[in-house]
């Protein structure tokens, strides 16, 4: 059988059976390069995905080539001499962190040729990536796979972020809550209907509003990532999900003439997954009956259960907390990112640092100490300015992983609650106050239907 590396496929990665073969394998390594693609190799690329990816489908790789910012140099080949033995995707593309708009990558379509598949040739494969991250804006890169492909490409550098961005609940549960039959306490949710709001799916005379609702909630609340008119004609042309729902005040119709404010929220769902609930800024209230009417539909079509992927901080996600899920269902996706210089970003964070300290009241001067693998560094922060330093640690100190230090810099390290639960070290209850104080709880939202892949 062969051993498959790729983002849709999990095999084993296994080391070469053989000392002849660890030989060419380590041959192979020096000679490895990582190349932007050009326009006349796209079929090669093409013929390549369909060799290592058993149900790869042709449409989603011309649907790609179609998209408004489509560049055949976002395909990167990894290569033997002249062959093109492996692959990845990687789009630039901008997110929310934090209050700022920051560039990083979008990596998928991970593929590496089955004869190339050992664990020095995978590792070959990233080191030549990490090297590649001076040709493009941003220090990081995401990508989504499944559960099985994270654990294994952790051991290559990637690092998955929490899953507090997705939460599940069985519907029938949920439905009963909602009406109210839940006898020993209160219903968790507001009733499905809602006084003049009408719930139904899109319908294309109405791209314009959904344009305009998204662009609305994306600069108001500072989350997700942005889509021009261009990118939103390309989503909803190729139609990668199953459906979109949207919630209209005043009546049922959306007239020409009619103000586009009028669509108050949209959902959009594929299988039995909620990937994004957008609502105008000042009607967050609208979230819960698309999800009501969602729940409903799917409920209807036999699912027992649904997901639900939103901004970990969507306070839906606590509701959902107390509604049973559905036993034995298969974990979801994960949320990979590749930081090949988590110090330095660190370093550039300490401005900010040093005015949450101001704004926190925080008393100035203060060091946290990080040791970090083994490590030691010193995040300063003085009356006027901060700084981070190396080999110096101080009496209070964090001890980090290179993984949690990773997650430190993208917000997605809840300090507090791994330090109850004895995941993260303080020295000192002084260090631990500062890091929870400096440091929020902040994570980006990655919106899935940016690059969901067509069936």
């Amino acid at each position: 059988m062969r051993r498959v590396v790729s983002s849709t496929y999990s095999p084993l990665i296994q080391p070469p059976e053989s000392s002849s073969h660890a030989s060419l394998s380590r041959r192979d390594a020096a000679q490895f390069c990582l190349t932007t693609s050009q326009e006349g190799e796209q079929f090669a690329i093409l013929q390549l995905m369909k060799h290592c990816l058993f149900a790869y489908d042709e449409n989603e790789f011309h649907s790609q080539q179609e998209r408004p910012d489509y560049d055949a140099r976002e395909r990167l080949t990894f290569r033997l001499g002249s062959q093109i033995i492996g692959h990845i995707r990687c789009v630039s593309q901008q997110v929310w962190l934090q209050g700022s708009l920051v560039p990083y990558l979008r990596a998928s379509e991970f593929v590496l040729a089955p004869e190339h598949v050992d664990l020095k040739n995978v590792d070959a494969f990233f080191q030549c990536l990490d090297k590649t991250f001076d040709r493009y804006p941003g220090a990081f890169m995401v990508h989504r796979t499944s559960a099985a492909m994270a654990q294994r490409l952790a051991r290559f550098g990637w690092v998955a972020l929490s899953s507090n961005f997705r939460s599940k609940a069985a519907t029938e549960p949920y439905l009963a809550s909602v009406r109210g039959a839940l006898n020993e306490h209160k219903p968790l949710l507001p009733s499905r209907n809602e006084s003049g709001l009408w719930i139904r799916l899109m319908r294309q005379v109405e791209a314009e509003a959904l344009v305009s609702l998204y662009e609305n909630s994306f600069q108001a609340n500072q989350i997700g990532t942005p889509r021009s008119v261009a990118l939103w004609d390309w989503i909803l042309r190729r139609k990668a999900f199953d459906a979109l729902y949207v919630a209209i005040r005043g009546g049922n119709k959306l007239a020409l003439e009619d103000a586009i404010d009028r669509i108050a929220g949209y959902a959009v769902v594929k299988d039995e997954k909620i990937l994004e609930v957008v609502t105008q800024p000042n009607e967050q209230g609208v979230k819960l009956p698309l999800i009501n009417r969602i729940c409903s539909d799917l409920y209807e079509s036999d699912h027992l259960e649904f997901h639900l992927e939103a901004p970990a901080s969507d306070p839906v996600h606590d509701l959902l907390k107390d509604i049973p899920a559905a036993q034995r269902t298969p974990p979801g996706e994960e949320i990979l990112v590749r930081m090949p210089d988590p110090i330095q970003q660190l370093a550039e964070l300490a401005p900010t640092l040093h005015q949450r300290a101001k704004s926190r009241g925080l008393e100035l001067p203060l060091d946290l100490g990080l040791l970090i693998d083994g490590e030691k560094y010193c995040i300063h922060l003085g009356k006027r300015k901060g700084s981070l330093t190396d080999g110096k640690l101080g009496r209070s100190y964090l001890e980090l992983t290179h993984a949690q230090l990773v997650r430190l810099v993208l917000g997605d390290l809840p300090i507090p609650q791994l330090l109850q639960q004895g995941r993260l070290v303080a020295s000192t209850q002084v260090a631990a106050n500062v890091a929870s104080k400096l440091f929020d709880f902040d994570p980006p939202w990655f919106p899935a239907i940016d690059d969901l892949p067509m069936r």
